[in-house]
């Protein structure tokens, strides 16, 4: 049984020890939307008041009435307002927001749209501190572990079981990029540069990040890791079979792995994103999660907001990579490294607290 994972490059270095900085934002939100004329929290008959007295007046950029900053006060104003009716969903300080409401388009399953709508927080933001756009994961129940009828699935995987996350959270729509890390963190750490476009560095994902140096960019940043629940709730997006694969899609158009990821990481968001809008949950790079590892977690994990094993040798990874097998690029499975490797196909995916 392949459990723990390793990669065509040698792990680099020494042990480097883990003491992963802990960093904890406050969680503070205000209601931003556009149409929000004058600022209170919610696009009404006042908004509108205010839009109509300024209509198709002289010059108005910078002014609040003016919604698309097209320079004048008009209709695609109005209707940009009228189309924002209502209360603003939450927008978290730290972020701004890029759409309020989930676009049908992207997140597909009607189901999840209603909840990310019954949460009263912004759907799509991007991330002051480090630029990453996220997408809102709203709280919901689901079966963690292996896929009823997944003959690939490994004994670590087992029991499956009810698993409800009780709250929401923010989630990169990609993995976290090379020009991400670097902006942050001033050096870029990865072996995939070598002889490539260096157009395709920027948006390819950072690796070769041993856990204790993405402690240090969550610190900077006020982000986190996701938990090893959370992430692969995030990864089904409310599909309950191994790959969150939908009608005639096979496994090579979610995800980058051996048979096709051409020896070395791939940009960002090139294969068909889940039904939540993310893109490369599978394949690409494996991707650290907060959880400890452990064989038999699952037999006593608890059913509401489980964080892992207080302790453990190794910490837990997930998705696969462009090196992975496809018993291996699975919702599912569970791979699991010392966090001091260094590995060229392991990098991470950042979460957020509202």
């Amino acid at each position: 049984m392949q459990r723990f994972i390793g990669t065509p490059i040698a792990v680099r270095g020494g042990a480097i020890a883990l003491a992963m900085a802990v960093f904890v934002a406050p969680r503070a939100s205000a209601r931003q939307c556009v149409g929000d004329v004058n600022g209170d929290g919610v696009v009404q008959s006042l908004d509108l008041t205010e839009l109509l007295n300024d209509w198709a007046g002289p010059p108005s950029s910078g002014i609040a009435s003016d919604v698309d900053g097209s320079g004048i006060v008009d209709a695609a104003d109005l209707a940009l307002l009228l189309g924002a009716w209502g209360p603003c969903p939450l927008t978290p300080l730290w972020a701004t927001v890029l759409e309020a409401q989930p676009d049908p388009a992207v997140v597909t399953d009607p189901a999840l749209r209603a909840a990310i709508e019954a949460s009263g927080l912004a759907w799509r933001v991007r991330d002051r501190a480090s630029g990453i756009e996220m997408l809102l994961v709203p709280p919901g129940s689901f079966m963690m572990g292996a896929s009823a009828g997944d003959a690939m699935a490994f004994p670590d995987e087992f029991p499956a079981h009810l698993v409800t996350l009780s709250h929401a959270f923010y989630l990169g729509r990609y993995e976290v990029t090379q020009s991400q890390y670097e902006a942050t963190m001033e050096y870029n750490p990865s072996w995939n540069t070598e002889n490539l476009d260096p157009e395709f560095n920027p948006i390819r994902p950072v690796e070769s990040v041993p856990l204790d140096w993405v402690g240090v960019f969550l610190s900077f940043t006020g982000l986190r890791l996701p938990t090893e629940a959370e992430w692969e709730f995030a990864c089904r997006a409310g599909t309950s079979t191994p790959t969150y694969a939908v009608g005639g899609q096979q496994l090579g158009d979610l995800a980058w792995y051996s048979p096709n990821g051409g020896g070395m990481t791939q940009p960002t968001g090139r294969k068909l994103a889940n039904a939540l809008g993310f893109h490369d949950m599978l394949g690409n790079v494996w991707e650290w999660v907060s959880d400890w590892y452990s064989s038999n977690y699952y037999a006593e994990s608890p059913r509401l907001d489980p964080t892992g094993p207080l302790r453990g040798e190794f910490h837990v990874i997930r998705g696969g990579s462009w090196f992975a097998p496809e018993a291996n690029v699975r919702s599912s499975f569970r791979g699991a490294i010392p966090g001091w490797y260094v590995l060229s196909d392991t990098g991470f995916r950042a979460a957020r607290t509202p």
